[in-house]
């Protein structure tokens, strides 16, 4: 698997992240790839595949989507998500969760895939008018963005999975009269039925049907520091080797050596790899 860096920069223009991606199969029961990923200005969805670690330019976009399993030929919602994301670059328009949909419902799909849905997780990092660098997280779903801020000792989650378990966490929040704590969110060990999705990009046939609405997606802007870096990662990573589990990464890291033991230890996991996992990596200079 290979990836084409971004266009060739001017003499004054300078790299201010590295980033490497990894992609598997695992051992998924369907023997589907159902994940997809955008990564700086291509889409992949591959069974197996490593990239070099690439020197990238401000901007810059990176995303992942899951095609959720429960849903018949998810491969193909999470394949229209990341090529609605590279139109929306190429194009040089505002990649958000409502243009992603509108795009997506621009193509009639045959009648068997109607239904078919994928989550999001993407970060899209620019410089803001002083010359800092911003990055905006936007995620539908449980796919998610971590953070590991420059000399911190654990990475720190960005999103809140939309699924049925966090819902009931800010419902029983409004009731007793507080905000929920985000430590209260995304929590593990809960029965199978409260990760059930709430949010996610979805295929429409044809015109018979009626128009969906687009996801809730979320979205927030953070200041990158220099030293920082960030996951964008499925649940097929996150859900088999917890946050807590994954290493540090420092300047003198190998990223793509730091993914290949990540995707090790997902295998290695009593979960065995059970789901598509896809992880890219991203650290700012």
């Amino acid at each position: 698997m290979t990836a084409s860096s971004n266009d060739c920069p001017s003499k004054s223009a300078s790299f201010i992240a590295q980033a490497c991606a990894i992609t598997f199969q695992g051992n998924a029961s369907n023997n589907l790839q159902q994940d997809a990923f955008f990564f700086l200005d291509n889409w992949y969805q591959e069974d197996l595949g490593v990239m070099a670690v690439t020197p990238v330019l401000s901007p810059f976009c990176l995303a992942v989507s899951d095609g959720v399993a429960s849903s018949r030929h998810s491969q193909h919602c999470s394949k229209a998500v990341v090529k609605a994301i590279r139109r929306l670059w190429n194009d040089q328009k505002s990649i958000t969760s409502d243009n992603i949909h509108q795009l997506i419902n621009q193509t009639k799909y045959s009648a068997k895939r109607h239904g078919a849905a994928a989550t999001l997780a993407m970060v899209a990092c620019e410089f803001d008018s002083d010359g800092a660098v911003k990055a905006t997280i936007t995620h539908v779903g449980d796919s998610r963005v971590y953070r590991l801020p420059k000399g911190a000792s654990q990475w720190h989650c960005l999103t809140r999975d939309h699924n049925l378990l966090n819902e009931l966490i800010d419902q029983q929040a409004q009731e007793q009269g507080r905000q929920a704590e985000f430590a209260d969110y995304n929590r593990e060990g809960m029965a199978g039925s409260l990760y059930s999705i709430t949010e996610c990009f979805a295929l429409t046939a044809d015109d018979s049907y009626l128009r969906g609405e687009a996801p809730e997606g979320s979205s927030c802007k953070i200041d990158i520091n220099s030293g920082d870096c960030i996951m964008v990662c499925t649940d097929g990573i996150h859900d088999l080797v917890p946050s807590h589990e994954w290493q540090l990464v420092s300047a003198a890291t190998d990223l793509q050596d730091w993914l290949i033991v990540l995707k090790n230890k997902v295998y290695d996991s009593e979960g065995n790899a059970y789901d598509n996992g896809t992880a890219i990596l991203l650290r700012f200079d």
